[in-house]
């Protein structure tokens, strides 16, 4: 690959990226929305919703997820400064601190998930 193929290959990769993210958190925001309406409907009718078992099944979630999210993110950032060559070393550690630090956010969702139920 030439200089500029390599360049349009990682803007498409960073585009395509910031989509897929954008489109996971819509997802997420109209599922969270759409329960929050049956909720306040149910309430409405004068329904109980402790008694209902809205969440599915009482998953229980293992410590370990939590750390595997977190190992994932940081190599997932370090996989992506070696597929780029970033030449700085301050970019290359910002990068993967990124990535540590989105997995820690989702360990923390997904660990709040587990303490409400």
């Amino acid at each position: 690959m030439s200089k500029i193929d390599y360049a349009e290959f990682v803007l498409i990769l960073v585009v395509l990226g910031v989509i897929v993210a954008i489109l996971l958190f819509l997802a997420w925001y109209f599922v969270r929305r759409a329960r929050f309406k049956e909720n306040i409907s149910l309430i409405e009718k004068g329904i109980d919703i402790k008694d209902l078992n809205l969440m599915g099944d009482n998953k229980s979630y293992s410590p370990w997820l939590r750390l595997g999210i977190i190992i994932t993110g940081t190599a997932l950032g370090a996989l992506l400064t070696s597929i780029i060559h970033i030449r700085t070393q301050l970019t290359r550690q910002a990068i993967i601190l990124l990535f540590l630090g989105i997995s820690v956010v989702i360990a923390y969702f997904i660990d709040s998930r587990k303490d409400k139920k």
